[in-house]
């Protein structure tokens, strides 16, 4: 877990070198954040998540004070959208994983009781 939180303060670290404009490194931070969420939610705790969330929704704040291009409110509204959506698909394939687990579970015990009474 010591890796994955280093190498997010890398990557978030290392958009302060590369961009002067602070919209870009706000843009590129809010994309850093979506691929890791993308590339990682299985890996991800709890206070991993409260982390990422507080930060995101801090980035918003600071964005939604901003006065933004029509093209810097596309690509605002589309990071908003890929966070949430991929926040959403994580979450989703996380509860299919624990219903078949709790599935597969319930089919075992039924089958052993049929046995059973039998």
């Amino acid at each position: 877990m010591k890796k994955l939180s280093i190498s997010i303060i890398v990557a978030l670290f290392s958009f302060v070198f590369v961009s002067c404009d602070s919209n870009s490194y706000t843009f590129n931070e809010m994309r850093s954040i979506c691929k890791d969420i993308e590339e990682n939610f299985e890996k991800y705790t709890e206070n991993d998540f409260e982390k990422l969330t507080a930060r995101f929704s801090e980035l918003e704040k600071k964005m939604e004070l901003r006065e933004l291009t029509e093209k810097e409110e596309k690509e605002f509204a589309k990071l908003k959208g890929r966070y949430y959506g991929s926040f959403t698909k994580g979450a989703i394939k996380s509860a299919k994983k624990e219903i078949e687990k709790i599935s597969d579970k319930i089919s075992n015990t039924v089958e052993g009781f049929i046995e059973g009474v039998k």
